[in-house]
Protein backbone atom coordinates (compact mmCIF):
# COMPACT_ATOMS: atom_id res chain seq x y z
CA UNK A 1 0.00 0.00 0.00
CA UNK A 2 3.12 2.36 -0.49
CA UNK A 3 5.11 3.38 -2.67
CA UNK A 4 8.96 4.54 -2.76
CA UNK A 5 10.41 7.27 -4.95
CA UNK A 6 13.53 7.92 -4.85
CA UNK A 7 14.65 11.53 -6.39
CA UNK A 8 17.43 13.16 -8.61
CA UNK A 9 17.62 15.50 -5.95
CA UNK A 10 19.11 12.76 -3.34
CA UNK A 11 15.58 12.16 -1.52
CA UNK A 12 13.45 9.26 -0.71
CA UNK A 13 9.67 9.47 -0.48
CA UNK A 14 6.97 7.29 0.79
CA UNK A 15 3.67 7.90 -0.29
CA UNK A 16 0.17 6.25 0.53
CA UNK A 17 -0.67 4.49 -2.81
CA UNK A 18 -4.42 5.33 -2.31
CA UNK A 19 -4.22 9.11 -1.84
CA UNK A 20 -0.35 10.16 -2.54
CA UNK A 21 -0.10 11.37 1.31
CA UNK A 22 3.30 11.23 2.88
CA UNK A 23 3.92 7.77 5.10
CA UNK A 24 7.09 8.84 6.33
CA UNK A 25 7.44 12.41 8.55
CA UNK A 26 10.38 13.83 6.48
CA UNK A 27 11.86 12.03 3.41
CA UNK A 28 15.53 9.75 3.67
CA UNK A 29 18.59 11.87 1.98
CA UNK A 30 21.49 10.17 0.87
CA UNK A 31 24.54 12.11 -0.27
CA UNK A 32 23.78 12.45 -4.38
CA UNK A 33 20.92 11.90 -6.76
CA UNK A 34 19.21 8.60 -6.49
CA UNK A 35 19.06 7.29 -10.26
CA UNK A 36 18.04 3.53 -9.26
CA UNK A 37 14.71 2.10 -8.62
CA UNK A 38 14.39 1.44 -4.80
CA UNK A 39 13.89 -2.42 -4.00
CA UNK A 40 11.60 -3.61 -1.13
CA UNK A 41 11.68 -7.11 0.55
CA UNK A 42 10.43 -8.36 4.10
CA UNK A 43 9.76 -4.68 5.35
CA UNK A 44 12.99 -3.24 4.06
CA UNK A 45 13.61 -0.84 1.73
CA UNK A 46 17.01 -0.73 0.27
CA UNK A 47 18.32 2.64 -2.45
CA UNK A 48 21.60 2.71 -4.06
CA UNK A 49 22.70 6.16 -4.92
CA UNK A 50 25.36 8.34 -6.94
CA UNK A 51 26.80 8.65 -2.97
CA UNK A 52 28.83 5.38 -3.62
CA UNK A 53 26.44 3.43 -1.00
CA UNK A 54 23.35 1.53 -0.83
CA UNK A 55 21.19 2.46 1.91
CA UNK A 56 18.38 0.01 3.60
CA UNK A 57 16.01 1.74 5.43
CA UNK A 58 12.97 0.54 7.60
CA UNK A 59 10.07 0.76 4.89
CA UNK A 60 7.51 1.79 7.52
CA UNK A 61 9.44 4.45 9.02
CA UNK A 62 12.36 4.97 7.22
CA UNK A 63 14.86 4.82 9.81
CA UNK A 64 18.23 3.93 7.82
CA UNK A 65 18.67 0.19 9.42
CA UNK A 66 22.89 0.27 7.79
CA UNK A 67 25.02 1.43 4.60
CA UNK A 68 27.31 -0.20 2.66
CA UNK A 69 30.11 1.99 1.08
CA UNK A 70 32.13 1.30 -2.32
CA UNK A 71 34.49 3.18 -4.51
CA UNK A 72 32.54 3.97 -7.48
CA UNK A 73 28.77 5.72 -8.02
CA UNK A 74 25.91 3.16 -8.32
CA UNK A 75 23.52 4.14 -11.50
CA UNK A 76 21.04 1.52 -11.42
CA UNK A 77 18.78 -0.37 -9.01
CA UNK A 78 19.71 -3.24 -6.23
CA UNK A 79 18.36 -7.37 -7.26
CA UNK A 80 17.27 -9.29 -4.28
CA UNK A 81 16.85 -12.67 -3.43
CA UNK A 82 15.75 -14.60 -0.23
CA UNK A 83 19.68 -13.48 1.01
CA UNK A 84 21.73 -11.57 -1.07
CA UNK A 85 21.50 -8.19 -2.51
CA UNK A 86 23.26 -7.84 -5.93
CA UNK A 87 24.77 -4.31 -6.68
CA UNK A 88 26.46 -2.71 -9.59
CA UNK A 89 28.92 -0.25 -9.54
CA UNK A 90 31.43 2.69 -11.29
CA UNK A 91 34.21 0.48 -9.88
CA UNK A 92 33.98 -2.46 -12.68
CA UNK A 93 32.63 -5.38 -10.37
CA UNK A 94 29.63 -6.89 -8.88
CA UNK A 95 28.90 -6.81 -5.23
CA UNK A 96 26.65 -9.06 -3.36
CA UNK A 97 25.51 -8.07 0.25
CA UNK A 98 24.34 -9.80 3.23
CA UNK A 99 20.61 -8.59 3.35
CA UNK A 100 20.42 -8.06 6.99
CA UNK A 101 23.64 -6.11 7.54
CA UNK A 102 24.98 -5.23 4.46
CA UNK A 103 28.35 -6.84 4.51
CA UNK A 104 30.09 -7.92 1.65
CA UNK A 105 29.65 -11.82 0.88
CA UNK A 106 31.76 -11.49 -2.55
CA UNK A 107 32.58 -9.46 -5.41
CA UNK A 108 33.36 -10.01 -9.16
CA UNK A 109 34.84 -8.25 -11.72
CA UNK A 110 34.13 -6.61 -15.00
CA UNK A 111 36.26 -4.74 -17.88
CA UNK A 112 34.46 -1.67 -17.05
CA UNK A 113 31.80 0.69 -15.37
CA UNK A 114 28.60 -1.64 -14.92
CA UNK A 115 25.88 0.28 -15.69
CA UNK A 116 22.90 -1.55 -15.57
CA UNK A 117 21.16 -3.46 -12.44
CA UNK A 118 22.36 -7.53 -13.14
CA UNK A 119 19.94 -9.76 -13.21
CA UNK A 120 19.31 -12.86 -11.03
CA UNK A 121 17.55 -16.19 -12.08
CA UNK A 122 18.11 -19.66 -11.00
CA UNK A 123 21.13 -19.11 -8.73
CA UNK A 124 22.65 -17.30 -11.42
CA UNK A 125 23.64 -13.48 -12.00
CA UNK A 126 24.50 -12.05 -15.16
CA UNK A 127 25.55 -8.35 -16.30
CA UNK A 128 26.99 -6.61 -18.63
CA UNK A 129 29.66 -3.90 -18.81
CA UNK A 130 29.87 -0.40 -21.03
CA UNK A 131 32.52 -2.02 -23.05
CA UNK A 132 30.03 -4.89 -24.33
CA UNK A 133 31.20 -7.64 -22.08
CA UNK A 134 28.50 -9.66 -20.79
CA UNK A 135 29.17 -12.03 -17.88
CA UNK A 136 27.50 -14.99 -15.66
CA UNK A 137 28.63 -15.31 -12.37
CA UNK A 138 26.90 -18.25 -9.46
CA UNK A 139 24.76 -16.31 -7.36
CA UNK A 140 25.97 -17.55 -4.00
CA UNK A 141 29.94 -17.86 -4.39
CA UNK A 142 30.72 -15.15 -7.48
CA UNK A 143 32.58 -17.93 -9.36
CA UNK A 144 32.42 -17.49 -12.61
CA UNK A 145 30.50 -19.56 -15.42
CA UNK A 146 31.41 -17.95 -18.38
CA UNK A 147 31.79 -14.93 -20.38
CA UNK A 148 30.87 -12.98 -23.80
CA UNK A 149 30.47 -10.18 -25.76
CA UNK A 150 27.71 -7.69 -27.01
CA UNK A 151 28.03 -5.47 -30.02
CA UNK A 152 29.25 -1.80 -27.92
CA UNK A 153 28.76 -0.40 -24.85
CA UNK A 154 25.85 -1.80 -22.47
CA UNK A 155 23.77 0.63 -20.19
CA UNK A 156 21.18 -1.54 -19.79
CA UNK A 157 20.58 -4.84 -17.32
CA UNK A 158 20.24 -8.24 -19.14
CA UNK A 159 16.70 -9.95 -19.26
CA UNK A 160 16.36 -13.63 -18.51
CA UNK A 161 13.46 -15.63 -19.69
CA UNK A 162 13.51 -19.09 -20.45
CA UNK A 163 17.11 -20.62 -21.47
CA UNK A 164 18.20 -17.06 -23.20
CA UNK A 165 19.82 -13.85 -21.42
CA UNK A 166 19.08 -11.29 -24.08
CA UNK A 167 21.15 -7.45 -23.72
CA UNK A 168 20.44 -4.41 -25.42
CA UNK A 169 23.03 -2.48 -26.51
CA UNK A 170 24.42 0.83 -28.30
CA UNK A 171 26.07 -1.13 -31.64
CA UNK A 172 29.42 -0.69 -32.91
CA UNK A 173 28.60 1.57 -35.72
CA UNK A 174 29.92 5.20 -35.17
CA UNK A 175 29.15 6.29 -39.02
CA UNK A 176 25.54 5.00 -38.70
CA UNK A 177 24.19 4.97 -35.10
CA UNK A 178 21.96 1.56 -34.57
CA UNK A 179 21.87 -0.51 -31.44
CA UNK A 180 22.33 -4.33 -31.16
CA UNK A 181 19.97 -7.04 -29.44
CA UNK A 182 21.88 -10.42 -28.81
CA UNK A 183 20.34 -13.48 -26.68
CA UNK A 184 22.79 -15.91 -25.49
CA UNK A 185 22.18 -19.70 -24.04
CA UNK A 186 22.02 -18.93 -19.99
CA UNK A 187 24.17 -22.33 -19.76
CA UNK A 188 27.10 -21.52 -21.53
CA UNK A 189 27.04 -17.56 -23.05
CA UNK A 190 26.70 -19.00 -26.63
CA UNK A 191 25.37 -16.50 -29.25
CA UNK A 192 22.16 -17.61 -30.15
CA UNK A 193 20.95 -14.61 -32.38
CA UNK A 194 21.68 -10.85 -33.09
CA UNK A 195 19.24 -8.35 -34.51
CA UNK A 196 20.31 -4.53 -35.23
CA UNK A 197 17.68 -1.78 -34.30
CA UNK A 198 17.72 1.39 -36.15
CA UNK A 199 19.06 3.92 -32.90
CA UNK A 200 21.08 2.59 -29.84
CA UNK A 201 19.61 0.94 -27.16
CA UNK A 202 19.93 2.73 -23.50
CA UNK A 203 16.84 1.27 -22.09
CA UNK A 204 16.05 -2.66 -20.51
CA UNK A 205 14.57 -4.82 -22.69
CA UNK A 206 10.68 -6.04 -21.88
CA UNK A 207 9.40 -9.69 -22.30
CA UNK A 208 5.80 -9.61 -23.38
CA UNK A 209 4.47 -12.87 -24.28
CA UNK A 210 6.33 -14.58 -26.68
CA UNK A 211 8.29 -10.99 -27.63
CA UNK A 212 11.06 -9.09 -26.45
CA UNK A 213 10.40 -5.37 -26.39
CA UNK A 214 12.61 -2.76 -26.93
CA UNK A 215 12.56 1.46 -26.91
CA UNK A 216 14.37 3.93 -28.45
CA UNK A 217 14.47 7.15 -30.13
CA UNK A 218 14.59 6.90 -34.11
CA UNK A 219 12.56 8.48 -37.27
CA UNK A 220 11.14 5.13 -37.88
CA UNK A 221 10.37 3.10 -34.56
CA UNK A 222 9.55 4.34 -30.94
CA UNK A 223 8.78 0.71 -29.97
CA UNK A 224 10.18 -2.70 -31.78
CA UNK A 225 9.05 -6.48 -30.92
CA UNK A 226 11.33 -9.07 -31.35
CA UNK A 227 10.56 -12.89 -31.89
CA UNK A 228 12.18 -14.87 -28.62
CA UNK A 229 13.34 -17.81 -30.47
CA UNK A 230 14.32 -16.11 -33.78
CA UNK A 231 15.29 -12.49 -33.47
CA UNK A 232 12.72 -11.71 -35.99
CA UNK A 233 10.73 -8.22 -35.99
CA UNK A 234 7.54 -9.02 -35.06
CA UNK A 235 5.88 -5.52 -34.83
CA UNK A 236 7.26 -1.64 -34.97
CA UNK A 237 5.42 1.31 -33.01
CA UNK A 238 6.55 4.45 -35.05
CA UNK A 239 6.38 7.95 -33.28
CA UNK A 240 3.40 10.15 -34.46
CA UNK A 241 3.88 12.45 -37.42
CA UNK A 242 4.73 15.76 -37.25
CA UNK A 243 2.41 18.43 -37.93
Amino acid sequence: DTVYIGTADNLVFALDATTGEKAWPIPFETGHSIWGQPAYHDGMLFVTSMDRSIHALDAESGEELWQTNFAGAIAAGPVLNEDLIYVSDFDSQIHALDIHSGEEQWAAPASNWVWGAPAYADGVVYYADVEGNVFAVDATTGAALWQTKSPGAVQTSPVVEGDKVYVASEGESSEVPAGALRAFSVEDGRELWTTIAPAPLFTTPVVVDEAVVVALQSESAMLIAYDLNTGGQLWTIAPPDEE
